[in-house]
């Protein structure tokens, strides 16, 4: 199956270059002892494992067998489900972490003075990857109709990725310019705090999207991507028996496996759409 080749070298290379990342990431959270640089490299460590995942159900998903005669696609959901809930758990995790050090200062006045040491220079390069990787994903995932739920979820993560490394960039060089003695002085104990906060923020919806999207189609929702109707519905027409006239055409969509209901004046017509090309081997009425 062409769609899977093309959705399992993409996530073999996310695999190669997240491990150089994470090897990086984690050298300079132990330089700095930054708790942001560990939201960061933590979220690269989670995109290696998943990504290893990623790259197993690909190749099992579209195996078949007497037990699992259509493939076993809704791994495929799955999988980006629990992605989704690992991310948001990781991020409110996060968030709880860097408050209690908040709390710490802005109570009792204690707390260490953040050292950036590399940070700065790792993060632009950090930044550069992600956005290197989500546009790879994303071009790859285009290329077969964007039925990849699996790259869809990986784009996703790796997106969080770049945005965390960016924000730590930005407040890192805005704390190496800002002088000791001004009213901002704070900064330098609670910098680490501010950034996580706005990290979560901003990324907190992005994994909820995916959760989303991934539990319509485990549950048997209807595909709502203008382009894929389009398709169907062209594909549809030319296999279609001369004596039906198609009303409502229904597509749902687990993993890269798309079944499609046609709704007709006379009987009701059934097909299965496998991958992303039409495939009228199982066209029947009923």
């Amino acid at each position: 199956m062409k769609q899977k080749k093309i959705e399992q070298q993409a996530l073999m290379v996310g695999i190669v270059v997240n491990i150089v990342m994470v090897v990086a990431g984690f050298f300079v959270f132990f330089l700095t002892g930054l708790k942001a640089m560990f939201l960061d490299a933590s979220f690269t460590v989670i995109s290696v494992l998943s990504g290893a995942v990623a790259a197993y159900l690909s190749k099992k998903t579209v195996r078949v067998s007497e037990r699992f005669p259509n493939g076993m696609f809704a791994l495929e959901p799955i999988y980006a489900i629990c992605k989704s809930i690992f991310t948001i758990c990781l991020l409110l995790f996060s968030f709880l972490d860097v408050l209690q050090v908040a709390i710490t200062y802005f109570v009792h006045g204690e707390g260490e003075r953040l050292s950036f040491g590399p940070v700065i220079i790792y993060q632009i390069a950090s930044v550069a990857v992600c956005l290197g990787l989500v546009a790879y994903y994303r071009m790859r995932n285009r290329s077969i109709g964007n039925a990849s739920m699996m790259l869809k979820a990986e784009s996703n993560g790796t997106w969080i990725d770049g945005m965390i490394s960016l924000g730590i960039g930005i407040v890192a060089v805005l704390l190496f310019f800002l002088p000791t003695g001004t009213p901002f002085d704070f900064l330098h104990y609670t910098g680490d705090f501010f950034i996580t906060t706005i990290i979560v923020v901003l990324t907190v919806k992005e994994p909820f999207i995916v959760l989303r999207d991934a539990f319509v189609e485990l549950i048997g929702g209807t595909h709502d991507d203008e382009e894929t109707s389009a398709l169907v519905e062209r594909s549809v027409a030319e296999h279609l028996p001369e004596n039906i006239e198609m009303e409502k055409i229904h597509v749902f969509k687990t993993g890269m496996n798309y079944d499609v209901d046609i709704l007709s004046a006379v009987p009701k017509v059934r097909c299965r759409l496998s991958g992303w090309s039409l495939r009228a081997m199982q066209l029947s009425t009923r």
